[in-house]
């Protein structure tokens, strides 16, 4: 075992890290999985980097070692060494290694055979560990390569083969898979990036995080902004809660400012899909609000469509209302703007439109027009049946209750064809 006080001169000159730990309120297992394993994965993937740079500011030796003297060994080498440091808050942090050796001499490049770190937070203790390790004074780099793993408070293991961090930048990088564990869920990307100073984790590539309240994937990345409680997901981004799930080419999901940093609103953009039990919902933009229930559709490249089996109802926006508990059944749709029923049987259109999926009923309001086989009619008021695909129509007060419209009598010709009259 070597003192600190011996190994100053790996790390001559100044490197700048403030260490500020990660805070960690009580969440729900869902919201943790974001507001909590998310920071998590990145402190614990970099946690051990916070030791290095403080060593030398713990250790007073006049000399640089990594420069070697005459007759001196040309690269320095030491066994089965304990590095020690103080942080901000007096806590002791500690790195082990089977060995040090300077990669080149002067280079003032170091590598680490097996470094196992220990990191206090206000929550506990980050340990992490890899086969090898490189810290680059000059540039003020550290890597970490091959079974990197890190064990964020006992709750949560962070695996990848490497890790990259710059404390000038006060970012860092992993170009090979990660995979994190813990009681919130599963997450999974094909690389990923962590930029300390703004709060932002970016999964790059296809990444999914499953949890048992949901699991949000995204094909080409997902960021976590970690000061402004929100995720965004871009390409073929997918959220899935029990039977519902929304399909989009970006999802941008926020959380509340609570203790329970519960999700509160989820914005989708582009290509735009809604699947419940029973029905489908298309559109261009969608909004979710978790709180009310209320999910705001829009087109405006293309109507906004819900489908169930054979039937269509479309719109320019649809207002859909969904239950507070696990399952979130939708309660009913509100269409506005272009409203039109088609089933089997014919069509219905109006200015309003509301649909009921406990009844399975449409009912069309202002300006409705019923139209079947040719045949059709005018009123105020219908309602359709998706069941049967039966309508019945009503009029308003403006024509005293009356309906109108032109209806066809079919007669067969000799050869077998219809002439309507």
């Amino acid at each position: 075992m070597l003192e600190t006080s011996k190994i100053d001169s790996f790390f001559d000159g100044d490197a700048r890290l403030e260490h500020k730990p990660e805070e960690t309120p009580t969440v729900s297992k869902w919201s943790r999985f974001v507001k909590l394993g998310f920071p998590c994965i990145a402190a614990a993937l970099f946690g051990v980097m916070i030791v290095v740079p403080n060593i030398k500011k713990s250790v007073d030796l006049q000399d640089n070692i990594t420069m070697p003297r005459k007759n001196e060994l040309e690269k320095l080498h030491i066994e089965e060494t304990v590095f020690s440091a103080v942080d901000n808050k007096n806590r002791v942090n500690t790195v082990i290694a089977d060995s040090v050796d300077e990669v080149e001499p002067g280079s003032q490049k170091v590598k680490f055979l097996n470094p196992l770190g220990t990191i206090p937070t206000d929550e506990g203790e980050i340990a992490v560990s890899a086969d090898s390790g490189y810290f680059t004074q000059h540039e003020n780099i550290l890597e970490l390569e091959t079974n990197v793993k890190a064990v964020v408070h006992e709750k949560t293991t962070v695996m990848t083969e490497y890790a990259v961090y710059d404390f000038n930048k006060e970012s860092g990088y992993g170009n090979k898979p990660v995979k994190a564990v813990g009681d919130w869920g599963t997450m999974n990307a094909a690389e990923f990036a962590y930029d300390k100073k703004n709060g932002i984790l970016t999964l790059i590539g296809h990444n999914e995080i499953i949890s048992p309240k949901g699991t949000l994937t995204a094909d080409k990345q997902t960021k976590v902004f970690q000061y402004e409680n929100k995720t965004e997901s871009l390409e073929n981004a997918t959220l899935k809660q029990n039977d519902n799930v929304v399909r989009a080419d970006k999802i941008i999901a926020f959380f509340s400012d609570s203790a329970r940093k519960e999700l509160k609103r989820v914005e989708a953009y582009g290509n735009v899909v809604i699947t419940t039990a029973a029905e489908k919902a298309y559109g261009d933009e969608g909004y979710y609000d978790s709180q009310s229930g209320k999910l705001e559709l829009f087109g405006q490249k293309k109507l906004v469509s819900i489908r169930r089996k054979k039937d269509t109802l479309t719109s320019k926006r649809l207002i859909a209302y969904f239950t507070k508990g696990k399952k979130q059944e939708l309660i009913k749709a509100e269409a506005m703007q272009n409203v039109t029923v088609t089933t089997p049987k014919g069509s219905a259109s109006g200015n309003r439109g509301i649909y009921n999926p406990q009844t399975e009923t449409v009912e069309l309001l202002e300006n409705v027009r019923i139209e079947q086989n040719g045949n059709f009619i005018i009123g105020e008021h219908a309602e359709t049946d998706l069941k049967t695909s039966i309508s019945r129509i009503k009029g308003g007060k403006k024509t005293g209750g009356r309906i109108s419209g032109i209806f066809y009598n079919k007669r067969k010709n000799k050869d077998g064809s219809e002439t309507k009259k």
